[in-house]
């Protein structure tokens, strides 16, 4: 799950929760414990699901919010790094990162090469996990980073 707060310009003592509890699926919007609606991006645009009217600034605040956070880029970065190792990277939260591999590669060369390096990629001072498999899901290894340290 990913929860992000949305602290609106010029409103004191306002805060908009957002959250996703899987990639891929919509953001639901919470505020004062309520739910109030939920929003995607498709094609490029920020869509609002839900029976109020909600501004169009404080649609766009929360998408450009969602944009910038690095969970966001980084599974692209990871992949383009590794491309010749990589098939997939997903985003299972901003906490939590699946990997699988390309078939035919070194798995084991693979995982002494990510260990030593993921570490200069991770951005985020939080715990992050990296489950990584080969691509007959047969084999895997776990790295989990904080900040700039390999904590195992």
């Amino acid at each position: 799950m990913i929860e992000l707060d949305y602290f609106p310009d010029g409103v004191d003592g306002v805060v908009y929760q957002v959250l996703q509890f899987r990639a891929g699926e919509p953001w639901r919007i919470v505020y004062a414990g309520e739910l109030i609606w939920c929003m995607e991006k498709l094609d490029g645009l920020w869509y609002v699901k839900g029976k109020l009217s909600i501004p169009q600034e404080l649609i766009e605040g929360i998408g450009g919010l969602i944009d910038q956070q690095h969970f966001n880029r980084f599974p692209m970065e990871i992949k383009i790094h590794w491309e010749a190792y990589l098939q997939e990277v997903i985003a299972q939260g901003d906490r939590q990162y699946l990997l699988v591999c390309k078939n035919g590669i070194d798995f084991d060369r693979f995982e002494r090469l990510f260990r030593a390096f993921i570490m200069n990629l991770v951005r985020d001072p939080w715990e992050i996990c990296f489950r990584v498999y080969d691509a007959e899901m047969s084999e895997d290894f776990e790295v989990v980073v904080k900040g700039s340290e390999l904590v195992y």
